[in-house]
């Protein structure tokens, strides 16, 4: 029980600390979104806000005039020549007042279709007093102009004169401030007049924001940060969406299953198609630069489809009806929005309205899916998508013209939520895994231990089995071993004995031999760590006086030799006994003085050597005869593998010779 409560409180700790670690994680997430936020809006206040009155002008309401302009006054590549052609800033009656911010619409009464389009220039004068303190450079900055081709004259010496031609660019303009140096300024109270000329077919559309005019380092700082905003930030973000993007699509090489990564690098190849017009020059050529709109436009949608895509991968149900539909709506409005004469939807506007409306039946689906049950990856998302929503919606208004155009596109800067979804996203995932994996890995460890416990006493019960079967071999070994030999001889001298036929002398000399049968036995039992020379000498330690006595003197030439691994306690006691037999063969029969005994290392093999002097006999009629017991050791020395040689001859002694391997199996 103890260590059941103690299992349960280290599980609430760890479900503590799993939530803590989550807790933390979202908290930092949300810090990261707050800090981007209000740096954006940072950016936004600090390219928006007016500079002051004393040091820069900021004119909302300046002079107009338009008249024609001819065909003829265009130049070869399509852009028009420089003009200069404005009336006198004193001449009041060509002059008319207008207030900026200012959207001119199109013409109603449109030509016939095969009559050649209008044009017309449209100049916007404003009359700058320099104010005391200025020194230095001035400049004139107007945030957006849009709809045509950009040109600036500066009023000198009674003539205007051309300051600086925007045209070569006119089809980037929609999105570039415009910031044009206009020189020293000249001394205080003088009017400095600047005129900025727009270009354009008379049924087109063109917008001026307000313009500002005074110092240039104070306008340069302002030029810089819009052009960061509307410039700099859409390219980052969308050079940063397709790194990401090639960095899931290698992912999913590795993992095909994970789908979502393979939509979230498609979504990031279209944004960056979609966000190309923010940072490249267009297409000079008419039709390459209307397909090239056409593209850019509906691209959109492709992205809106493979956002939502990737949004459907973050929850555990499917809606293929869904996603089908999505697939169809993007086709059609492709399809419906090419740059035909019969094309429904080739304003941008109502495009981007139809895009709009199906995006917020889609949040708003997705919103009541979250709602009723989702992980926090994808109701993160979902949250992401309705503030890109929002941030579509307020581009669609500055596109209709109820935003004020002095205002920056948004959508781009929806690539900066989407990244960010995408990736706590990831980490969410990455996250999960890991404790996932730490509760398999601690899973794994408990069970590991516990079979390692079983292993342990299932191995401590097979050792101790093993253990009484070696005990038991052991004693029936013993038990053989006592029974053929020591028993035996008992039991016959017994016999003997009880009739009679046996005289004292002879007595004796049988309980000696069982004795030294006892002796060889509890010698086989010696721990010896295999060492054959250890053997050896503890049968020289017993048989040595023994030999003494009966007159022999024993030589002892042993060399070292190798541990020999199959030397157990049953094979030493046979190798005990083909020595004891030699030996005792020598004492009966040999009538010899001296005997040596002697090892050494042959190859794999090792050598025991019985030498005696005494008078020696026939070695061939060991066949014949097997009174002298020598048929006994030729078997005995068969059981170890080995074999065993008798070298004699009679009158010069007897050599024998036992060989034995160093490993089983091996005969020499």
């Amino acid at each position: 029980m103890t260590e059941l409560g103690a299992g349960g409180v280290s599980g609430e700790a760890d479900v503590r600390a799993e939530q803590t670690r989550s807790w933390r994680m979202r908290l930092s997430w949300l810090v990261v979104v707050v800090a981007l936020l209000a740096a954006g809006l940072g950016l936004l206040a600090r390219s928006s806000l007016p500079m002051p009155a004393t040091t820069v002008q900021h004119f909302d309401q300046a002079w107009l005039h338009s008249r024609a302009f001819t065909e003829g006054q265009m130049r070869a590549d399509g852009r028009p020549r420089p003009q200069i052609d404005a009336p006198l800033p004193t001449d009041a009656g060509a002059w008319s007042t207008v207030m900026l911010p200012l959207v001119e619409a199109r013409r109603r009464d449109l030509p016939a279709q095969a009559q050649p389009r209008p044009m017309r220039v449209w100049w916007y004068r404003v009359d700058y007093v320099v104010p005391q303190g200025v020194e230095g450079a001035l400049a004139l900055y107007v945030p957006r102009i849009t709809g045509g081709a950009a040109q600036v004259i500066r009023f000198e010496e009674g003539q205007w004169k051309l300051w600086w031609d925007g045209s070569d660019r006119w089809r980037e303009q929609w999105n570039r401030p415009v910031f044009v140096d206009l020189g020293a300024a000249p001394p205080a109270g003088t009017t400095v007049s600047v005129a900025i000329g727009l270009v354009r077919y008379d049924t087109g559309q063109h917008r001026v924001s307000h313009i500002d005019v005074g110092p240039r380092e104070a306008l340069a700082t302002r030029d810089s940060w819009r052009r960061a905003l509307q410039l700099t930030v859409p390219e980052v973000g969308s050079l940063t969406f397709l790194a990401l993007g090639l960095f899931a699509l290698v992912y999913w090489l590795r993992r095909r299953r994970a789908r979502a990564y393979l939509l979230f690098f498609f979504s990031s190849v279209v944004w960056t198609l979609r966000s190309l017009h923010y940072f490249i020059d267009m297409p000079a050529d008419p039709v390459a630069y209307t397909w090239f709109w056409w593209a850019t436009n509906a691209s959109l949608s492709w992205v809106m489809m493979l956002i939502y895509l990737f949004a459907f991968r973050f929850d555990s149900r499917r809606y293929p009806r869904v996603e089908r539909a999505l697939v169809v709506f993007v086709v059609a409005m492709s399809a419906l929005t090419m740059p035909f004469d019969w094309s429904p939807l080739t304003s941008l506007v109502q495009q981007h309205v139809v895009n709009g409306v199906v995006a917020l039946m889609v949040t708003a689906w997705l919103t009541t899916v979250a709602w009723r049950g989702g992980a926090i990856e994808f109701r993160v998302i979902v949250v992401t998508l309705w503030l890109s929503d929002l941030l579509g919606a307020h581009d669609l208004l500055m596109i209709a013209g109820l935003v004020p155009i002095e205002s920056v596109y948004l959508l781009p800067f929806a690539t900066v939520l989407v990244l960010l979804s995408f990736l706590f996203a990831v980490q969410q995932r990455y996250a999960e895994a890991i404790e996932r994996a730490e509760r398999i890995n601690q899973s794994l460890e408990a069970r590991l231990a516990a079979r390692e416990a079983e292993l342990r006493a299932n191995h401590e019960r097979l050792r101790l089995v093993e253990r009484e079967q070696a005990l038991l071999l052991e004693r029936q070994r013993l038990m053989r071993d006592m029974h053929d030999g020591l028993g035996s001889t008992l039991m016959s001298t017994l016999v003997l004995a009880e009739q009679g036929n046996l005289q004292q002398d002879a007595v004796a000399a049988l309980l000696r031999e069982c004795v030294d049968d006892l002796r060889l036995v509890i010698d086989s039992l010696e721990p010896i760590e295999n060492d054959l020379v250890t053997l050896l000498a503890s049968l020289r330690h017993r048989l040595g006086r023994r030999l003494e006595g009966a007159g022999l003197r024993m030589q002892w030439e042993v060399d070292d030799l190798p541990p020999v691994p199959w030397l157990n306690p049953p094979d030493a006691l046979q190798v005990l006994r083909i020595v004891q037999e030699v030996l005792t063969n020598v004492l009966k029969h040999a009538q010899a003085r001296t005997v040596r005994i002697a090892t050494r290392l042959a190859g794999d093999h090792v050598q025991v050597q019985i030498e005696d002097d005494g008078c020696g006999f026939d070695a061939d009629l060991i066949d014949r005869d097997s009174g002298r017991g020598l048929r006994h050791l030729v078997q005995r020395a068969a059981r170890l593998d080995g074999r065993v040689t008798i070298d004699s001859a009679a009158g010069r002694g007897t050599r024998v010779t036992l060989d034995l391997p160093l490993q089983r199996g091996s005969r020499p």
